[in-house]
């Protein structure tokens, strides 16, 4: 939002309140940004969603709802979302961030009062979001796109073009600043209404030019450029801003005034406002014949590069507005830069910090995926890695090496598997389902492994959405070690979660675990995943529980919080943990990158014609592959309680000389407790059937040939936690 401009509406009584019944039978563009924004600070706020991770789990419901008023007004949505982000030229991590000071806030009055004090703003990162509501939308046969870059020009193209995509706009003020008539801000789908600006009366009211008013919201400072310094220190108003305006005629003149002030020559101020002016005026946008081109493209600077970025093919930008991949991984090679923000849990553990080097490679194959097949000037491009606690710490820079020989593409040359090869192996696991654990077993023996051992055939290119997921889960697990490279067998690792994926059989009443065996495996592999208090440790155990006891509750509880729970779609209901917040900031971090390694891989697919282009399925081709969305703690909480009340009753029970058993009481107390979860026993018959498979896999790695590729201490944590739960769980 524009600082403070909702303010002076206010006052001003600008906005105009009409009736929804007028909207009836139109296409409305709706800037997914600031709609999302919307319903997360209202019908889906969920203040312990940053005391637990994961997506809000009250989300699906929100939008669900919205859509069906939407309808219900005859309204047709048409949803428009950020693609890449504009260069932006100041140092990262410039400006303080604040998030971490409130999260710790909270987390201070959490542990002293067990009151809930988060609030929607620290915790929620839209980005993570988008393809859960991508799905959503998707299966109510919602119309949406990314734009290439920000929202607002590509709705503005949509209801200036001849076609009328769109008949009418709702999103944030920003969309002034661009060349509309009207803007609505606020839908109340409740009473029937909706609030309305017109840009004319406002400038009439103000008294400036189109251009002016432009200078005036920049000035004050938005999304793209923070507030011109000088005005801070007088107090800001949106009226200051107005007044600076009057007085210097236009925006550069203005901070032309002030450019021996100190702030604005620390900030840069000058050319941020030039480069900001500029990326809005000439916005890049996708044309309705697979064009990006800016949006007053008659007009455009010759550089307009240096204010957006440097051109990608126009086929990429196509693949991301149709959600075949999202943004961060372009971004980072755009900019050069990959930020790393503190995680929800603050980052503070020297375990973590240290688990972002190990991640440097995975994240470095996933860019050299996206280089090779483009123009040399990003193959030879230097990125780096900064990370928020050496942000002011000199030659802390860290390089990720992706112009590599020979390519990751060149060494993944082997797996171009087709549908007649897929089809024998569904039937014989009698499956329809192509994932982790699918793959896994195709490759089970080396007569298997050998059939999928096939160079790329010209005349008979990957044609289907299976064969395009299968080969990129192939090319997956052989770049992270589960699979052989040349003969495509499995190595120790690959043998041990195939191991544990037999153990059961998916079926109505069990789920198959194969994503979360895989990051398991992953944070074993590393060393993260363990019975050990990181650098920093927040779990408490009560006194009942001895420090044995304690090492094996902590590893079953950061185990089990790798599998999500079912809930009721409220608001969730429960004790906090900080500790597993923590772990869950490993698993946050690991499934992201393996998530943007999936989309390079399959990108790489496109962008290097190993499958048909030109196809209507991309989105499921996204929905298809793993590590989608974030786990959050909950599981791992209701397993932490169910374990220290399993421990107290017994107790208890000793104490008093009965014989009862100590499960059916713990399990009558989380049900009590955890009233979000729709079945709570069950999910903890589920995190424990998890844990069976965990424990196969620790024991075919243990009794590997290549000794060593487990520690004793690891895996003696493991079976011994074992043993001790074998008689606390139903």
């Amino acid at each position: 939002m524009i600082r403070h401009f909702d303010i002076f509406i206010a006052e001003r009584r600008l906005a105009q309140l009409s009736s929804l019944t007028n909207l009836k039978d139109i296409r409305l563009g709706i800037e997914g940004a600031h709609w999302l924004r919307k319903l997360l600070q209202n019908t889906a706020k969920e203040p312990a969603n940053a005391a637990i991770g994961g997506l809000p789990l009250g989300l699906k419901a929100a939008i669900e709802k919205e859509l069906e008023l939407l309808k219900s007004f005859g309204i047709t949505p048409v949803f428009v979302f950020n693609g890449l982000s504009v260069i932006r030229k100041d140092k990262p991590f410039s400006t303080e961030d604040n998030r971490p000071g409130k999260r710790a806030q909270a987390w201070d009055i959490y542990e002293k009062n067990k009151v809930i004090t988060w609030v929607v703003p620290v915790s929620i990162h839209q980005p993570d979001l988008l393809c859960f509501v991508f799905e959503i939308l998707n299966e109510h046969g919602i119309e949406f796109i990314r734009a290439p870059y920000s929202a607002w020009g590509q709705l503005v193209y949509l209801e200036r073009h001849s076609k009328s995509y769109v008949h009418a706009l709702y999103g944030g003020s920003e969309l002034l600043m661009y060349d509309v008539e009207k803007v609505i801000t606020n839908l109340d789908l409740e009473k029937g209404s909706y609030s309305w600006l017109n840009k004319k009366n406002i400038l009439n009211d103000l008294a400036l030019t189109d251009e002016q008013f432009l200078d005036v919201c920049i000035l004050a400072g938005f999304e793209y450029c923070g507030t011109f310094p000088p005005l801070e220190f007088s107090g800001f108003s949106f009226k200051g801003v107005h007044d600076l305006i009057k007085q210097y005629r236009n925006g550069f003149n203005a901070v032309q005034g002030y450019s021996d002030h100190a702030a604005v020559m620390k900030t840069n101020y000058i050319e941020t406002f030039c480069r900001t002016r500029c990326a809005i005026r000439y916005h890049m946008i996708l044309t309705d014949d697979g064009k990006v081109e800016p949006l007053n493209s008659e007009a455009s600077p010759s550089d307009i590069h240096d204010v957006i970025g440097y051109r990608l093919p126009d086929e990429v930008y196509y693949y991301l507005s149709k959600g075949l991949m999202s943004p961060q991984v372009i971004n980072t090679l755009i900019s050069g830069v990959l930020i790393e923000n503190s995680p929800l849990c603050n980052g503070e553990t020297q375990e973590y910090r240290q688990f972002l080097s190990h991640l440097l490679e995975l994240r470095a194959q996933a860019m050299g995926l996206l280089t090779q097949p483009l123009h040399q000037f990003y193959q030879s491009r230097r990125v780096i890695s900064v990370y928020w606690f050496e942000a002011n710490t000199a030659n802390t820079e860290h390089v990720l090496n992706h112009n590599v020989v020979p390519s990751v593409h060149e060494t993944l040359n082997t797996w171009n598997v087709l549908e007649r090869g897929l089809e024998d192996e569904k039937k014989a696991q009698k499956t329809s389902t192509i994932d982790i654990a699918f793959c896994l077993k195709t490759t089970a023996t080396e007569d298997q492994a050998a059939k999928t051992v096939m160079p790329k055939n010209n005349d008979k290119i990957i044609e289907s959405k299976d064969e395009i997921c299968a080969n990129v889960l192939w090319k997956l697990l052989e770049l992270r070690e589960f699979l052989t490279h040349s003969q495509h067998t499995h190595t120790t690792w690959g043998s041990a979660i195939c191991k544990a994926l037999n153990m059961t059989k998916p079926n109505n009443n069990n789920e198959s675990h194969h994503e979360q065996l895989f990051t398991a495996l992953e944070l074993i592999r590393f060393g993260y995943l363990h019975g050990n208090h990181y650098s920093r440790a927040y779990y408490s155990s009560p006194s009942h529980v001895s420090d044995e006891e304690k090492k094996h509750i902590l590893l079953i509880s950061r185990t089990l919080s790798l599998i999500p729970a079912k809930f009721k779609g409220g608001p969730w209901v429960g004790p906090l943990s900080r500790e597993l917040l923590a772990f869950n900031s490993f698993v946050k971090a690991l499934n992201r990158s393996l998530r943007n390694l999936c989309e390079m891989l399959t990108l790489s697919m496109f962008l290097n014609g190993d499958c048909v282009k030109e196809r209507n399925d991309y989105l499921d081709i996204t929905l298809s592959l793993p590590f989608l969305y974030d786990v959050n703690t909950g599981l791992g909480i209701i397993a932490m309680t169910y374990l220290e009340n399993v421990i107290a009753v017994s107790k208890d029970n000793e104490n008093k000389g009965t014989n009862n058993s100590p499960i059916n009481d713990a399990l009558k107390k989380i049900e009590e407790t955890f009233t979000s979860c729709i079945n709570v026993k069950s999910d903890l018959e589920n995190g424990f059937l998890f844990w069976d498979e965990i424990i196969v896999a620790i024991k075919s790695l243990k009794s590997a040939k290549n000794a060593g590729v487990i520690s004793n201490e690891i895996s003696s944590q493991f079976l011994n936690a074992n043993i001790w739960l074998s008689s606390k769980r139903s």
